[in-house]
């Protein structure tokens, strides 16, 4: 299946940072002299690589990168607030030990990585016209998607929800499942994202819901609706993997809905979990989170580093990845018919980060962990 982005919604929303901050740094060969070619045979005299993710496929695409170019590459598993203090650290350190990440903070990334110089933005100049604009600055890998999820053994083909307000009422407390938010900053910029960018959604679906407008003293309908979840004693995990079992396990009376990323879908299939996405969920059946390639400013082997880069971007260094349902930027990447989501066919459904407004998000980071903190208690 081709998952074109320049047909969806994603590439509308996704706001480009091009013409305005310019994240890319000179690192190993110029650009000026710059050719796939030239590049290959400068990453080729460079020491060994370790490369760093968020899921564990990063090792796989390691292992492809060093039997394709024979530049002696580790994997490193590593979640993305991990990630975060490791550049940061290493940098202040002076001793790189990880060379390249793939990070999934985006406001992190554009607020604080790459403008304190801990990391290094680079996007392949021969990859132009095969990734949009709005994915090169900086250099966006992949998209990443979350949905709300239900059992299917106890609703059968239809979601028991139609709203995400639903997931507030008496009748789901205590019956909703989703990694903690404190231990996610993801899941806190989407509130922000969502307030920023999305809340008039979040008040008319209130009151398609409710059937009346909403009131509140909170500062948006979609405070207003993180209170209310958070006060309805939602059943946190450390991660979306301990989720799918707890919605999708068979034999269950009454089970739980929850919030995880289609990678989990693949689990689903592996051991037998009953889950469905809720399609037609309004107004967002979840959200859609972009990766990012940063180079660690310090790094030994930039031309290694950079190397890799481009092929992650040529889409094809992502191919251990869209299995899961992630959705490389490189509009010539075709997702596998085995991918167990089918999420590539639902895109323009999930609400998507608007890269202007991420410093906010960044910035809110704090207030909205504290919001959920009170609320959650």
């Amino acid at each position: 299946m081709m998952f074109n982005l320049k047909t969806t919604a994603a590439v509308a929303v996704l706001a480009t940072f091009a013409g305005t901050t310019t994240w890319a740094q000179e690192l190993g060969i110029a650009d000026a002299d710059y050719s796939l070619e030239a590049l290959i045979e400068a990453a080729q005299k460079e020491g060994p690589l370790t490369v760093v993710d968020a899921t564990g496929k990063i090792k796989v695409m390691a292992e492809n990168f060093t039997a394709k170019y024979g530049i002696e590459t580790t994997g490193v598993k590593l979640s993305g607030q991990d990630q975060e203090q490791i550049i940061q650290r290493e940098a202040a350190a002076n001793n790189v030990q990880n060379d390249v990440f793939n990070m999934s903070n985006l406001p992190s990334v554009t607020s604080q990585i790459l403008p304190q110089g801990y990391g290094v933005s680079w996007f392949p100049p021969d990859l132009a016209d095969e990734t949009p604009a709005q994915y090169q600055n900086p250099a966006i890998t992949s998209l990443n998607p979350w949905v709300w999820i239900y059992n299917t053994e106890v609703y059968g083909e239809s979601c028991p929800i139609d709203n995400m307000w639903a997931l507030t009422d008496e009748k789901w407390a205590g019956k909703v499942s989703m990694p903690d938010p404190l231990l996610r900053n993801e899941t806190m910029f989407w509130f922000n994202q969502i307030e920023t960018n999305g809340d008039d959604e979040m008040r008319a679906a209130y009151e398609d819901y409710f059937g009346e407008p909403l009131e509140t003293d909170q500062a948006s309908a979609t405070a207003e609706w993180v209170k209310r979840l958070a006060e309805n004693g939602v059943n946190v995990t450390r991660s979306d993997s301990d989720v799918g079992p707890i919605v999708g396990a068979r034999g269950q009376k009454d089970p739980h809905m929850g919030f995880v990323s289609a990678a989990i879908f693949r689990d689903a299939a592996k051991n037998d979990y009953q889950m469905g996405m809720c399609l037609g969920i309004k107004p967002w059946l979840g959200q859609l989170t972009p990766r990012v390639a940063v180079i660690a400013s310090g790094t030994k082997s930039p031309n290694a580093a950079k190397l890799f880069v481009h092929y992650m971007m040529s889409g094809e260094g992502m191919g251990p990845q869209l299995g899961d349902g992630k959705l490389a930027t490189n509009i010539n990447t075709e997702m596998p018919a085995t991918e167990a989501s089918g999420i590539g066919n639902h895109v323009d459904a999930l609400h998507v980060t608007d890269s202007t407004t991420t410093g906010d998000d960044f910035d809110r980071l704090l207030d909205w962990q504290d919001f959920w903190t009170i609320h959650s208690r």
